[in-house]
């Protein structure tokens, strides 16, 4: 039979035990569901490079937010699109890209546009497509420091 010491010691440690357990299964909530989140809240102020509001996302890519074979498939698509466009033109917050009209290419861009999205919640994306023969074009923007990670890492002038 336990003494009245070992029977409370016996308790703490089972009351330290249950905290513990509580504590490590409390949720996280994972940077894909965030961005989940983010995805259905209405449209967020879209800054200029003079001002920066609260709601701009920081430049950070979500490495984890692909599997491997979309990042594969995103890398394709990234060298289909940008190694021929027809055009680009630089805008106060980013950059207008426009690509050859082709079905293929269009439907390429809105896959792009949604695999981007999930790793680089940062980009705001906006696709016109024209008339036949008219170039479809790809608006690549975001908050303070976009502009510039575009040029640099899609090679972008």
């Amino acid at each position: 039979m336990f003494q009245y010491g070992e029977s409370m010691n016996n308790r703490i440690k089972f009351a330290r035990l249950a905290l513990l357990l509580t504590v490590c299964l409390i949720p996280v909530t994972p940077l894909s569901a965030q961005q989940k989140q983010n995805e259905v809240a209405p449209p967020k102020k879209q800054s200029t490079k003079e001002t920066k509001t609260m709601t701009d996302p920081p430049i950070a890519c979500n490495l984890l937010g692909l599997t491997a074979s979309e990042r594969q498939r995103q890398q394709a698509l990234h060298k289909q699109l940008f190694s021929r466009l027809e055009n680009v033109e630089e805008l106060a917050d980013g950059y207008a890209v426009a690509i050859p009209d082709t079905k293929e290419n269009i439907l390429a861009a809105a896959e792009f546009i949604s695999l981007e999205r999930v790793c680089c919640s940062f980009f705001h994306f906006e696709m016109a497509v024209g008339q036949p023969g008219e170039p479809v074009w790809l608006r690549l923007t975001g908050g303070e420091g976009v502009k510039d990670f575009l040029k640099t890492q899609f090679k972008l002038k």
